[in-house]
């Protein structure tokens, strides 16, 4: 068995954590339902209640070896009978995660800059590409929640593959999230600036209702599952936020 098979299935092996003490700065937002829908694919729905998780996250320590950021948008959609997510725009600072989470879960991952700084009461996080603040979101620490929402571990709708013969697929996954503790943010700030390539500001991202600190550790259970494919036209008319 060559090197790179065994290290293959050694970062897949589905009984292993895949990420242990992953942090996620949260904060959830009501959502302009007419404004976001145009960033949705064909056939994936709002949930009833139109929200979305706005986050930054740092990743200490994972199976693959990368430390690493991101930043990126989490819309509740209709899963079934329940609520899940679909992602539509997320930028990171690791070229290998990029890949991983792009190809394989369709993820809509680009490079970008991160700025994250965590002490014992406050948390500062700052997403930047090309020159261009996007994203902005401060906060004072509060109390731990006895019974938090998750913030990975649900439903996924993403969308995979480009255009031409391989036209992209909506795929079903859903990772296991196990909390470690989950804290309430207080007195946060949030700004979406956006800019002409990563249009944030304009996806109908409101007030912030909830905003919270998740610390977790996830593992993947079943490899994506795919549900339909998509015109060829999906990614043609999504280039912004997905590919430039």
């Amino acid at each position: 068995m060559s090197g790179d098979v065994r290290r293959a299935l050694e970062l897949g092996r589905p009984r292993r954590t895949l990420y242990r003490d992953a942090h996620y700065f949260v904060a959830t937002v009501e959502v302009d339902p007419d404004r976001m829908r145009q960033w949705l694919p064909p056939g994936i729905r709002l949930a009833d209640k139109p929200r979305a998780d706005v986050f930054t996250a740092w990743f200490p320590d994972c199976n693959y070896g990368s430390v690493y950021h991101e930043a990126g948008v989490f819309v509740h959609v209709k899963a079934g009978r329940r609520t899940g997510i679909h992602c539509p725009w997320m930028i990171l600072d690791d070229d290998v995660a990029l890949i991983l989470g792009r190809e394989l879960l369709g993820y809509p991952k680009k490079l970008g800059e991160i700025e994250w700084q965590h002490t014992s009461d406050t948390v500062t996080a700052t997403a930047t590409r090309r020159s261009h603040e996007l994203l902005s979101m401060s906060g004072s620490l509060g109390d731990v929640i006895d019974s938090p929402p998750m913030i990975l571990g649900r439903p996924h709708r993403n969308v995979v593959g480009l255009s031409g013969v391989f036209v992209p697929w909506v795929v079903a996954f859903t990772p296991v999230e196990t909390p470690i503790e989950v804290r309430r943010v207080e007195d946060v700030t949030l700004r979406i600036s956006g800019s002409e390539r990563d249009p944030i500001d304009q996806m109908g991202l409101g007030d912030v209702v909830d905003a919270r600190l998740h610390r977790v550790d996830l593992s993947a259970r079943m490899p994506p599952l795919p549900l339909r494919p998509l015109t060829p036209l999906y990614t043609l008319s999504r280039l912004r936020p997905r590919v430039l």
